[in-house]
Order: C-alpha cells, then structure tokens, then sequence
C-alpha cells in the first residue's frame, strides 16, 4: 500500500506590510503585528492559516526600511512550516531582504536596537509545503508531481536524509532535486531520502499549482 498526500498551494496577493505595517520599534519592545494578514484571526498574531491555502506550510518573511539596519537583530517567535515551536533571529534589512526561515505562526517579533526609519514586515513571495516524512528504508523511491500550474510561479522540489522527525525542519539540510521549474512535472525522488516538500521561489499574483507525494510509508 502506498501513501500520498496533496497540498494545494494557492498563496495570496503579495502584501508588502501583511505582518507589519510601517513603525519604528525601539530596543527590546516587540513589533505591533498590525498587518493585514494577523488582522484576520487572533489579534496581533499571524497563523498562515488565515490568509494562505492549507497547501501553504511556512511562508518566508521580507522585511522592508528606506536605511539601513543590518546592525539591529530582530528575534521571531512562532512556529515552523510543520507547526513545531520555532525561535530564530533576522539581521535587519538593508533596504529590503528575505528570512531564511519559514513560518506558520508568529507571535512576538522584537528588534534587539531602536529602527529609527519605518520598517514594514510582509509575507515574502518565498513559501514552501509542510515536509512529508518518507520511509528511507523502502526498495521504492518516492515520487513527486506537480499539476495544474497556473499563472507565473517557480518551484523547486527538495528533499533532505536528514532526521527531520527527530531533529527538525529548520536544522535539516535541504538538497534542490529540480530547479526553477514553471510547469508540470513528474519527478523520482533520490532512494533513502527522508522528507521531501515543495519550495516556492517566486509568483505573480492569481498563481497556483498542486503537489503531489506518492511513497511507501512505514508499517
């Protein structure tokens, strides 16, 4: 018997100030999570859950300032693109840059120095599915589809051999399997990988796609 799980991956209209809308927080005072997308459920909070498709894991952060503030450290606490706790630090951006980390949650953003121009926090157009942890021990390698791309999106498939069951998403070590893909895609996952998701790397608005994991999972 085989397993599959499917994640529709539908994201919405980019919003540059969806977490955050412009302030200037000062030394250890948490950022007011004031955006569009935390205005949707539990106030002051955002759960992906709210502006995303279930498909949606972890959305990447991007951090916008007309200065520089790459001296000042900003602490996320929140969850990760499997919903496991997740505490992670961001050097402040210069102009604009992107987390390296994903987020399903957000609770309390804080800057370890007072931003002394507007800073506005958004969702990155960066996300990726929730990991699917795969039996590295099957004879069977796992598969993995992408169908029904639709607009302009570019994906990669990664996959890890890692223990992400006991070590985690964000310390894993993600492998790129395919590279800026923008079509359907058929694709045979590399034998004793452990997780496997789908990165988003870019998309224009209205776009959206369907992945697609088949495996033989543990009895």
């Amino acid at each position: 018997m085989s397993g599959l799980k499917q994640y529709d991956v539908d994201p919405p209209n980019s919003d540059a100030n969806g977490i955050a809308e412009d302030q200037q927080p000062t030394s250890s005072v948490a950022v007011i999570l004031n955006g569009a997308m935390c205005d949707l459920g539990t106030a002051l909070q955002f759960d992906i859950g709210d502006a995303f498709s279930a498909g949606v894991g972890g959305v990447a952060l991007l951090f916008e300032s007309a200065a520089s503030w790459a001296a000042v450290t900003f602490t996320i606490v929140g969850k990760d693109a499997n919903g496991n706790p997740q505490t992670a630090t961001h050097v402040g951006p210069t102009t604009n840059n992107t987390t390296t980390t994903y987020w399903s949650q957000i609770t309390a953003i804080t800057a370890s120095g007072t931003v002394a121009t507007d800073i506005e926090i958004g969702a990155a157009d960066v996300m990726v599915t929730p990991a699917v942890v795969l039996n590295h021990l099957s004879d069977s390698a796992a598969t993995v589809a992408v169908t029904g791309v639709t607009g302009t999106i570019q994906f990669d498939t990664e996959e890890t051999f890692d223990n992400i069951i006991a070590d985690g998403i964000q310390s894993a070590t993600w492998f790129t399997k395919t590279s800026n893909s923008t079509a359907d895609e058929t694709t045979t996952l590399s034998p004793n990988a452990t997780g496997v998701r789908l990165k988003v790397d870019s998309f224009t608005d209205t776009a959206e796609l369907q992945f697609h994991v088949s495996y033989n999972p543990y009895r």
